[in-house]
């Protein structure tokens, strides 16, 4: 949008504010809100640039649509529409079984595609804490994926990502064979050919407020909160402002949670508030009428990616627990305590490239009943049972397990002496690191378990037919929703099931228990795939040089202006198959470290 709208000429220099943290709608309108950087989200990315601008002379502030707590207010502006046949019954079950199993307040009707919290943390209020870093060849051009490539490699992210490990409170960045050497033991045998198939590991970014639970940045953020920083909750982004020029922003035009808007001025912004909303954002400011800021080339939402994941086999009872220890959690000691780890394996780079797949990998998870009793209690304190009656026959079936959930609830008071409990989760780290697993997943809720799948997950071909647009409908605020098209494709249906069938070969040649393939593996595709979204939502601000394939450059600027930014997923060029927030992170302090060395108006 240009400027005018209410907009006002940046002050030479802000001054500091009394306040740290207020909701939008407490602040006089009157009251000015000049800053030097605006960080629109209060997510991973947007708390970590602000850290990361910690001790400077720039005057921060983040701009969060929800609050302290979710709400339902605030989860009503995370509304999606997505193209009519998106899911299939059997995908949608799903979605709601292992999207819901995670969060409060996300509905499948609502949140068609992705899972986005709106409160201070971001979607780090309902993750698992699953980390890893992204492999040498996500970010090398790959002649059997169209365009694949970065306009940086894995070396210009090698320190920012040892600064995100210790931000999200990590061990070291090992995520192969070498780990076995870093925990002194050996690799377990038998063992597939690991020119085929390697060891990959995943770790877990535990609270450093309460240790046994997942990291919420939110909370740690509000325990050290930069003094130059300022959050202002309920504010929700509506549309950037730029000058008459079209080449800066200078401001952001917010609605706080009754509605009342105001512009709160910028020398520098930048864009933090997930795939779907960074998009949505800039389709809706425009620098030009009816084209987006930002979307000269018309790139702007396009090349979205998740994480297609399907279950791809099954192992028979008597291997569920010699492949649950071989392929389950692992801690290692550091100096700032235990780390866990979690084992899987992937194929290596060789294999990919001569099989032309995408990057991919598998891990166990423990399978729950159809009849486990915590899920249909939770469905019907939401209101969201389907089937109440056979909801509470299956807790009623199952009272000890709801006893022992209740019990630590109990356990986790405030008033349970925190060195002890800090004491007693280190052991459990270092000597039972799966039992600890299992609490830590599950929120030490426990559950009724049946069995142990091989589930695999892929990156997803760049397409840029895959997009988030505009809908015709609107929120409460006026503001046209996001539009989600996405389709798996044959790349990632090929991928997923071709590491099956690895895997099942792979086993049988090594003499370990072979998993029984699911059917649409196994039959070649005559029976559907199950292929769910991971939440893992990211591309539509892709990085690249050239601005016809992509939105922002090399520094995370957007195209064409001088002062806007972007952070998050969205900017990924490939998605790899690890889980996104480690490289978020790291993107992040990058971003912060770029803001930090340049002039403060035309960084």
């Amino acid at each position: 949008m240009v400027e005018g709208d209410g907009a006002r000429r940046v002050p030479a220099r802000p001054s500091r504010q009394t306040w740290r943290m207020r909701d939008l709608h407490e602040i006089d309108p009157c009251e000015e809100l000049p800053s030097d950087v605006v960080i629109v989200g209060g997510g991973a990315a947007g708390l970590t640039v602000a850290q990361g601008l910690a001790g400077t002379e720039r005057e921060v502030l983040v701009l969060e649509s929800g609050g302290l707590e979710e709400t339902e207010a605030a989860e009503a502006l995370n509304a999606v529409d997505t193209e009519p046949g998106l899911w299939n019954e059997d995908q949608q079950a799903r979605r709601r079984d292992f999207h819901g199993a995670q969060t409060d307040l996300w509905d499948h009707a609502r949140q068609g595609f992705g899972v986005r919290c709106r409160v201070l943390g971001g979607s780090t209020q309902a993750w698992a804490g699953k980390s890893a870093a992204f492999d040498a060849i996500d970010f090398s051009a790959r002649s059997w994926l169209p365009d694949s490539g970065w306009p940086i490699s894995a070396g210009d992210l090698a320190e920012p990502l040892e600064r995100a490990a210790r931000t999200l409170n990590l061990g070291p960045n090992c995520y192969d064979e070498e780990l076995w050497a870093l925990m002194n033991r050996e690799a377990p045998v038998p063992c597939p050919d690991r020119d085929v198939l390697g060891s990959y590991f995943w770790q877990f970014a535990r609270s450093r407020i309460a240790p046994m639970e997942v990291m919420q940045m939110g909370h740690e953020f509000r325990k050290n909160q930069p003094r130059n920083c300022r959050v202002v909750t309920g504010a929700t982004a509506l549309t950037i402002l730029c000058d008459a020029a079209g080449g800066r922003v200078t401001g952001v035009r917010v609605a706080d949670a009754k509605g009342a808007t105001r512009v709160i001025p910028a020398r520098q912004v930048v864009l933090a508030a997930s795939a779907i909303e960074n998009a949505r954002l800039l389709l809706n400011s425009t620098d030009q009428p009816g084209r987006g800021l930002g979307n000269r080339h018309g790139v702007v939402g396009r090349y979205l990616m998740d994480h297609p994941s399907a279950v791809v086999a099954h192992f028979e009872d008597d291997a569920i627990i010699p492949m649950s220890r071989m392929f389950g959690f692992f801690g290692l000691r550091t100096e700032h305590g235990t780390s866990m780890y979690m084992r899987g394996l992937a194929p290596t780079a060789a294999v990919q490239q001569k099989e032309e797949l995408l990057n991919c990998a598998v891990f166990m998870p423990s399978e729950r009943a159809a009849d486990d009793p915590l899920p249909a209690a939770k469905r019907i304190l939401k209101g969201q049972s389907e089937n109440t009656l056979q909801d509470i026959a299956n807790v009623l079936r199952s009272p000890g397990i709801i006893a022992k959930g209740l019990a630590r609830m109990a356990a986790q008071h405030p008033r349970f002496p925190t060195g002890l409990t800090r004491f007693a989760v280190e052991q459990v780290l270092r000597f039972r690191p799966n039992f600890a697993a299992e609490e830590y997943l599950t929120g030490g809720m426990p559950h009724k378990l049946t069995g142990l799948a091989v589930q695999a997950i892929c990156e997803q071909a760049p397409n840029a037919e895959n997009r988030v647009s505009l809908s015709d409908r609107v929120d409460r605020f006026g503001q046209p929703l996001p539009l989600v098209q996405w389709r798996v494709g044959e790349r990632e249906t090929r991928t997923l099931a071709r590491l099956g069938e690895l895997v099942a070969l792979e086993f049988e040649r090594a003499g370990l228990p072979c998993p029984r393939l699911d059917p649409w593996v196994r039959d070649g595709g005559d029976a559907p795939a199950t292929i769910i979204d991971m939440a893992h939502s990211s591309g539509t601000t892709r990085m690249a040089t050239d601005p016809t394939k992509g939105v922002v450059d090399a520094d995370c600027r957007v195209h064409g202006f001088s002062n806007i930014y972007v952070a998050g997923a969205s900017v990924f060029a490939t998605s790899g198959h690890a889980n996104p927030t480690l490289m978020i992170v790291a993107l992040a302090h990058r971003l912060a470290d770029h803001l930090r060395a340049a002039p403060a108006d035309n960084a």
